[in-house]
């Protein structure tokens, strides 16, 4: 977890008892958690942070309380994935991925995670699913198994031009049409990929500019771009990380291709007597003695 992460979290931990507490009380409360040094940028971006996602609320000049939970007014992002029969492995991993890692990650950036099969919806579940694709503030996908009911949904959501974000098990290729969308890859067997993937999503969360973080439309031209910033370096780090990632996978193939080609050339092109030494040397290596008499061996056919 990042530094400013871990300062959130821990004013989280303070203001549950939903007292006042003021910003020294909570830079003497980091210093009793240990959490090491921080700067005086990150402590501030925590506060913002938490402030913009509903979190917390300032009654007073330096002086935070715990937010009232308003599930009305609090986000919401959607989570498009294969949901499978119960207790299958496809329910599995997709309820391990939403506990784990898309639920968490939702809170800690104050979204409430959604998931079609958890909601009582008054209408058809297609209704409920085109109604939260269409008014959710976020939606997040995950491509793994290339379920053709996540495509459809990924394609509608694409089509209004709303933020989202695709994920998918790590090992497993994605069709050629959306190779080129960022894609984040998980594995739920790895507790340090997680964690990794948490934090690259809480990032990528941040990083978009939500409709409402924009007011009325004659205020549009007037918003401060720093979130469009941040939403640009993010995907610029994602391709790096990506293009990383390829050139590793590149360099790896290419080690085989030439170890595997050059053992192949090695068995085609040797001699007999060269695959014959191959066996022998080794022998020979630890029996001096044997050595010795092949020599003398080899000598006596000379003559």
């Amino acid at each position: 977890m990042t530094k400013s992460g871990l300062i959130k979290q821990e004013i989280l931990v303070l203001l549950a008892d939903h007292s006042m507490h003021s910003v020294q009380e909570m830079k003497e409360y980091l210093v009793d958690r240990k959490i090491g040094e921080y700067s005086e940028g990150q402590f501030a971006g925590a506060l913002n942070s938490l402030q913009k996602n509903g979190l917390i609320d300032k009654t007073e000049r330096g002086v935070y309380i715990m937010a009232e939970k308003n599930e009305s007014n609090q986000r919401k992002c959607f989570v498009v994935s294969p949901i499978g029969e119960e207790n299958s492995d496809i329910r599995k991993n997709a309820d391990q991925l939403f506990n784990h890692i898309i639920k968490p990650v939702c809170e800690q950036c104050g979204f409430k995670a959604v998931r079609i099969d958890h909601e009582n919806t008054p209408d058809s579940i297609t209704q409920g699913i085109l109604d939260c694709l269409d008014k959710n503030e976020l939606v997040i996908a995950d491509l793994t198994g290339h379920n053709p009911n996540v495509f459809f949904e990924i394609g509608y959501r694409a089509a209004k031009g709303k933020p989202i974000i695709h994920l998918k098990r790590k090992g497993e290729r994605i069709p050629f049409d959306i190779a080129a969308i960022r894609t984040f890859e998980y594995d739920l067997t790895d507790l340090d990929v997680v964690a990794e993937t948490r934090k690259r999503l809480e990032k990528a969360i941040s990083g978009f500019v939500y409709e409402n973080d924009m007011g009325d439309e004659e205020d549009i031209d007037n918003v401060d771009g720093s979130g469009r910033i941040v939403s640009a370096m993010n995907e610029i780090l994602y391709k790096i990380d990506c293009l990383s990632e390829e050139i590793k996978k590149k360099d790896q193939e290419n080690i085989k291709a030439v170890i595997e080609t050059y053992s192949g050339m090695t068995q085609a092109n040797d001699s007999i007597e060269n695959q014959m030494l191959k066996i022998l040397l080794p022998e020979l290596l630890r029996n001096p003695q044997a050595a010795d008499a092949l020599i003398k061996l080899s000598e006596k056919f000379k003559e």
